[in-house]
């Protein structure tokens, strides 16, 4: 496990959330590195999601660099009043020739990949990245943000893409990466974790979307 020991006794609350809806998300078209935009539904998603999250005592909110994270971070850091730090080490898996190509074109372009690429977690898609490698990104972000400086109670926001989320909460939670295909992370959905400093982290909440129907 790579534990995370931020300087809060009592513990802190790490927020993941994935970004906002996309076309291709509507079109069901894996984005991975592919710089795609919000659209109107997914800045309102997260301008519903910056309200749910007023009044919670959140120190700072990092993203990842591609677009669509960065502007759902940009909404909820400007409606919360809180700056935001962008970073390559959240960006989603790069999938490189499976990108724009739904679930079922990847299946018969590239016959067996898929399940092979879950199955073996240092396989890549053709110019792609393989779920070890994302991992190795998670954990240098998890070493970056160690010594920050929390108070009892409060937390980061985090912000970044389906696969990424997943990865952070299996690593916070101490579980293997067999798990990726057993969590859901929605458009704007919100999970929180309690880190605490001498035992193990606390799954707060899983996927919270009820904000998205406000």
């Amino acid at each position: 496990m790579v534990r995370i020991v931020l300087k809060g006794k009592y513990g802190v609350f790490v927020y993941i959330v994935r970004h906002g809806e996309t076309e291709w998300n509507v079109e069901g078209r894996t984005q991975g590195a592919c710089d795609i935009g919000l659209t109107d539904e997914g800045r309102r998603q997260a301008l519903r999601l910056a309200r749910r999250l007023k009044g919670v005592p959140i120190r700072k909110i990092y993203c990842s660099d591609l677009k669509r994270a960065f502007e759902t971070a940009s909404i909820i850091g400007n409606e919360i009043g809180r700056q935001w730090v962008a970073t390559p080490l959240l960006r989603e898996a790069c999938f490189g020739k499976w990108e724009g190509h739904t679930i079922g074109e990847i299946e018969c372009i590239f016959p067996g990949q898929l399940s092979r690429w879950y199955r073996d977690h240092t396989f890549c898609a053709p110019g792609g990245e393989s779920l070890s490698c994302v991992r190795e990104r998670i954990i240098k972000f998890i070493d970056q943000i160690k010594s920050l400086e929390i108070a009892q109670d409060e937390g980061i926001l985090v912000v970044s893409h389906a696969l990424t989320c997943k990865v952070l909460i299996l690593e916070l939670m101490d579980l293997p990466l067999s798990y990726i295909r057993r969590i859901k992370q929605d458009n704007t959905g919100l999970t929180v974790i309690k880190v605490l400093p001498d035992e193990g982290n606390v799954l707060v909440s899983l996927n919270e979307t009820y904000h998205v129907a406000d």
